[in-house]
């Protein structure tokens, strides 16, 4: 019998342990005298044999890619784009369109070491599955700044949602062009964001899509730049861990520990010294400051009251403190430098401005 689709699934379904099912139906036809079933349950074994040997060949094969040597194709969801838009040199966002689905499927047995689990195998309802409207393309010589590859398209996805959508993710990172996929070989694919929620969702800083994405070209090498200090590092991987949170108190935490780490307040009057340096720091107009300041006080308060006594912020001090956090990160970014929380509580005292 030769290999055929419905080997493979019969095998796929069996397990490891098929070879050795359909050689014992063989020898059992055999002792009943019928040899034309034997040989061809015989045949059968040969075809899952040949099944789980390229099954094999494919896991090592995958296991020998390395990201960091191959083109990386990043699936984003959230986010779709009309044409392919250069981001970096060897690296671009282009169209495409993948649904991708992980069903749960159950096995019953302990593995042995280094083997997959022993059949049979059941499938199971439920599952995860994310649709992928764009292909964030890295070419296998690039990389941004001083970011290893995989990171690359994290810190692209981070300023993503920091610009255009908290809900974007990058569910898969495959070594195929996603396009290809369906004529040709099966691709490997490293999960980093798939089953990720989202507790708040904040869109556009400009309703301008185009306007986001300029944003982001413009500026991804200043913030690689901002990242190489270890603060600045810390304070943008904690707001975009904000985006993930799975509660409104978390996200709350989270947010004021990202603002706090990139202004750096001190420990004394934290509340009054953090209100004066972010009012300062978003407009250089005293009374808008003023009323900044006052904002900015009511929505710390919120966060201490989490942290304090574990009441729940509500959905609209969450969503100010975000718009807030992603302004003042967006102008870090911009300046190409950090906050400097002692020059801002000069500029407020005094009423001028910050930058001169």
């Amino acid at each position: 019998m030769k290999r055929s689709l419905a080997t493979d699934i019969e095998a796929d379904r069996l397990g490891p342990q098929a070879i050795e099912i359909a050689l014992e139906r063989a020898e059992e036809l055999a002792r009943n005298g019928d040899a034309t079933a034997s040989e061809r349950w015989r045949g059968k074994a040969n075809a899952f044999r040949e099944y789980f040997e390229a099954e094999e060949v494919e896991r090592r094969r995958k296991a020998e890619i390395n990201p960091n040597l191959v083109r990386l194709h990043g699936g984003v969801s959230g986010l779709k784009v009309e044409e392919p838009i250069e981001i970096v040199t060897g690296l671009r966002l282009v169209p495409t369109y993948a649904h991708v689905m992980a069903p749960f499927i159950m096995a019953f047995k302990p593995p042995e070491l280094g083997q997959a689990h022993p059949g049979p195998w059941k499938s199971a309802s439920g599952g995860f599955s994310i649709d992928i409207h764009t292909e964030a393309r890295l070419d296998a010589d690039a990389a941004v700044g001083g970011f290893d590859r995989l990171n690359s398209i994290w810190f692209l996805a981070t300023l993503l949602r920091l610009r255009i959508s908290t809900e974007i993710r990058v569910p898969v990172v495959s070594d195929t062009n996603f396009s290809e996929v369906p004529d040709g070989k099966e691709p490997v694919l490293w999960p980093i964001e798939f089953n990720r929620p989202t507790c708040v969702a904040l869109h556009g800083i400009s309703k301008s899509q185009k306007d986001n994405l300029e944003w982001i070209a413009s500026n991804i090498e200043n913030g690689f730049v901002l990242m190489q200090k270890e603060f600045f590092n810390l304070a943008l991987q904690t707001l975009d861990q904000a985006w993930f949170a799975e509660s409104r108190g978390a996200i709350i935490v989270l947010l004021w520990s990202a603002i706090e780490s990139l202004f750096r307040p001190g420990d004394r009057d934290v509340t009054k010294v953090l209100a004066r340096s972010i009012a300062t720091y978003l407009t250089d107009e005293p009374r808008a400051r003023d009323r900044h300041f006052q904002e900015i006080k009511g929505l710390y308060k919120v966060r201490g009251e989490m942290v304090h006594s574990a009441r729940a912020p509500t959905a609209t001090s969450i969503v100010a403190t975000a718009n807030i956090a992603r302004r003042v990160f967006i102008r870090a970014i911009e300046l190409r430098e950090v906050p400097d929380t002692e020059r801002l509580q000069i500029a407020w005292s005094e009423r001028t401005t910050y930058l001169k």
